[in-house]
């Protein structure tokens, strides 16, 4: 197995250089050197790695991480024969004294919730989470990534200073909650939003929305309530007529919200979602060869999440239920071959093994 862990750490690496890397597993027929993720936290310093394998039992735990971190999972739903997955309770970060998450990295996990919370007026910035599955999120401070996630429950930027980016994500069950003011440089871009909770913005302000596609088929659904104004809307889709319900009407210009080369009332002609009320992982979101929002964007890529800046990876084929539950950008072996299962003292094992690095 060594070729293996040799590719796992250099590829852990790349994204915290030089970083000791623990591992942690709850499962005691596949050890590691930790059985509780928190174990894992308190003994790191700050840049180090946290591998949580995959396990058919969920890690029930909440989480502080009070350093900068690289959380890894073993991805929230696995095509693999077993189908485990990494699936925590809740990750907080909180900002107090000399303890300072900002930095932090968290991928390839199912999570309840994730948030983040200062003693005092001390941002936490620097934040990078992206292949997750989670229900509830808040930021707190600036220069937040968040991409290629699976949302199903309030994306909460009320706290959020300046620079937050939300990028390529599907928002299912869930919508996006600004302040009054919005923290500065808010971007919004090439995300898909779902119908199930009947809403997808509210009381934000100041952000500037991009690329997205709203796969609403209810007129009773809304994208903008009457808290949500100052934003500017370009080269966005809806599906449904009525985009505001104060008042009702199909244009993202109301409550002084500025737009321009928006499609409403269009339908975005995805390959296979049968509908749009509910996530589904076995629906195709891809577009159709003759849909409105292929090489509609601001940047000329598809509206949605495979346009843009970080196109939704695929964790397996279109239909088969994994495509949009992409793994990690960590080696996985998908294949181990003993070539001299026999051997005598002094002589090397030879194993031939393939992986792939899910980038």
């Amino acid at each position: 197995m060594k070729p293996f862990f040799t590719l796992l750490v250099s590829t852990l690496v790349t994204l915290s250089a030089y970083a000791t890397i623990r591992t942690v597993s709850n499962d005691p027929q596949n050890p590691a050197q930790f059985t509780t993720v928190q174990a894992a936290v308190n003994a790191a310093v700050a840049g180090d790695t946290i591998y949580v394998k995959a396990s058919n039992t969920i890690y029930s735990e909440n989480v502080s991480v009070t350093k900068r971190l690289v959380l890894i999972g073993g991805g929230y739903k696995s095509s693999s024969q077993l189908n485990f997955k990494t699936s925590l309770a809740r990750i907080s970060m909180p900002f107090f004294g000399s303890n300072n998450p900002s930095g932090t990295v968290i991928t390839g996990f199912e999570l309840n919730s994730v948030d983040s919370f200062s003693s005092g007026s001390f941002p936490i910035n620097n934040i990078r989470i992206f292949r997750n599955l989670i229900g509830s999120l808040s930021t707190y401070g600036s220069n937040w990534e968040i991409y290629n996630n699976i949302l199903t429950g309030t994306l909460n930027l009320t706290q959020s200073t300046a620079n937050i980016f939300v990028r390529n994500n599907i928002f299912a069950s869930t919508f996006i909650s600004g302040s009054s003011t919005g923290p500065a440089s808010t971007l919004i871009d090439h995300n898909i939003f779902l119908e199930s909770f009947g809403q997808a913005l509210n009381n934000l302000q100041n952000a500037s929305l991009t690329n997205n596609i709203f796969a609403f088929s209810s007129t009773s659904a809304f994208v903008i309530d009457g808290g949500t104004r100052l934003n500017t809307f370009n080269n966005n889709l809806c599906s449904t007529v009525s985009i505001s319900n104060v008042p009702p009407t199909n244009s993202f210009s109301s409550n002084a919200n500025l737009e321009s080369g928006n499609l409403v009332g269009v339908n975005p002609q995805f390959i296979n979602v049968p509908n749009f009320a509910n996530y589904n992982a076995n629906a195709n979101y891809r577009l159709q060869t003759g849909s409105p929002a292929r090489n509609a964007g601001t940047d000329g890529t598809d509206l949605g999440i495979y346009g843009g800046l970080y196109p939704f990876p695929s964790g397996g084929a279109p239909g088969s239920g994994f495509d949009t539950s992409a793994f990690p950008p960590i080696p996985q072996v998908t294949s181990l071959n003993i070539q001299n299962s026999n051997i005598t003292p002094g002589t090397q094992l030879r194993v031939q093994i393939q992986a792939t690095t899910n980038n």
